[in-house]
C-alpha cells in the first residue's frame, strides 16, 4: 500500500519586495505587457518580515528568484534560479524552497505553471539595506544591486511616483513604486548581465497558501485557502 502524502500546512509569508530588471523604467510587464526588448531578466528580492509554514518560524529571513524569459508574461516561459538564505536551518530551507518553488501552492505556483526551467536551488548569504530611499541586496560573486524611488521629471518635490491597482503586480495586488537601479550587476546560474539604471519597483507583500493564485481575476483571500 503506498504512503499518502503528508499535507501541505497553512503557510504565510509577509514583507517587502523589490526588483531590479533589464526593462525601462515602470516596467511594462506590470501592464501584462511584453518586456521592453521582448527578454527580461532581472533579480527578485523578498525581506520576509513575518511567515510562518505550518510551526516553522520564516520571519527575518530573505529569498532571492533570479529571472530571465522572452516573449510575453503568461507564456511558459521562465528561466527561474532560486537563492535562499544561508541563515535558515534545514527546516526553514525546506519550507522556503516548498514555498518558493511552488509546489505549495499560493502565489507561486502560479509561477511554476509559467516555468521552462528551473535552474537550480542555491542557499547562500543574502546582505540586504532596505529603506524607502534604498533598496540593496548583495549576495558575494553573484549580486551586486541597488533600488530607489524614481524621482526625475515632474515627480513632485518629496514624493514617489506610484502605480495603484497595477493589472499584473508580480507578487499580487498593492500600490508599486515606481524605482531605478542604481546598480544591477549579476552573474551565476549561467547567467550574466549589467542593467544598470534600469527598472527598478517596490511592492510590500502578503502570500498565503496553500490555494490557487491567478492574475487572471482579482485577487480574493477566501480563494487562496
Amino acid at each position: 500500500m503506498s504512503e499518502q502524502p503528508e499535507p501541505i500546512p497553512n503557510w504565510r509569508l509577509k514583507g517587502d519586495w523589490f526588483d531590479l530588471c533589464s526593462c525601462n523604467i515602470g516596467c511594462p510587464c506590470v501592464f501584462g505587457a511584453k518586456p521592453t526588448t521582448g527578454t527580461c531578466e532581472g533579480v527578485l528580492t523578498w525581506i520576509i518580515r513575518e511567515g510562518n509554514y505550518g510551526d516553522v518560524p520564516l520571519g527575518g529571513l530573505n529569498a532571492i528568484i533570479i529571472s530571465a524569459w522572452t516573449g510575453a508574461v503568461t507564456e511558459r516561459n521562465r528561466h527561474f534560479g532560486f537563492l535562499i538564505d544561508a541563515r535558515a536551518d534545514a527546516r526553514q530551507r525546506n519550507a522556503l524552497e516548498l514555498i518558493f518553488t511552488g509546489q505549495v501552492g499560493g502565489h507561486f505556483a502560479a509561477w511554476r505553471d509559467l516555468t521552462e526551467e528551473q535552474m537550480g536551488v542555491q542557499f547562500v548569504p543574502i546582505d540586504i539595506t532596505f529603506s524607502d530611499e534604498q533598496w540593496k541586496v548583495q549576495v558575494p560573486g553573484m549580486i551586486d544591486g541597488e533600488g530607489g524611488p524614481y524621482r526625475n521629471l515632474m515627480v513632485p518635490d518629496g514624493k514617489v511616483c506610484k502605480i495603484s491597482n497595477a493589472p499584473r503586480p508580480e507578487v499580487g495586488p498593492g500600490d508599486i513604486t515606481v524605482g531605478q537601479a542604481k546598480k544591477n550587476v549579476f552573474e551565476g546560474f549561467g547567467l550574466k548581465w549589467d542593467w544598470s539604471s534600469l527598472s527598478a519597483k517596490h511592492i510590500p507583500f502578503e502570500h498565503i497558501g496553500p490555494g490557487k493564485f491567478t492574475w487572471q481575476k482579482p485577487w480574493d483571500r477566501q480563494t487562496q485557502n
